[in-house]
């Protein structure tokens, strides 16, 4: 989390702390990714080799600090949340939670 956009990172935290408090079970998996990170999860998605989407390499959010990827139980609930508090989320990528677009 320490990587993230310093004006995001705050509201990352809070969703985190939120699925703690009602015991899901929170794992952050991602945050900042490299250009060349975002590669190599851009030509696995290409490949069909990953299930989730991922965007081109200086396209994601994740290039600029500004998205996180978590797994956590009930994340249909998580992505609700995140969306009240002005978020991008969506059941197509159910892990990823972004800044607004």
């Amino acid at each position: 989390m320490s990587l993230l956009d310093p004006d995001f990172r705050p509201y990352a935290e809070a969703l985190v702390q939120v699925a703690r408090q009602y015991q899901l079970k929170p794992r952050v998996t991602s945050t900042f990714r490299t250009l060349r990170e975002q590669e190599r999860l851009y030509e696995d998605y290409r490949r069909g080799v990953s299930k989730y989407p991922a965007a081109p390499p200086g396209q994601s959010q994740h290039n600029y600090g500004l998205a996180f990827d978590m797994t956590a139980q009930d994340l249909e609930w998580l992505g609700a949340v995140w969306k009240h508090w002005g978020g991008y989320w969506t059941s197509r990528d159910p892990v990823h939670f972004g800044a607004p677009t």
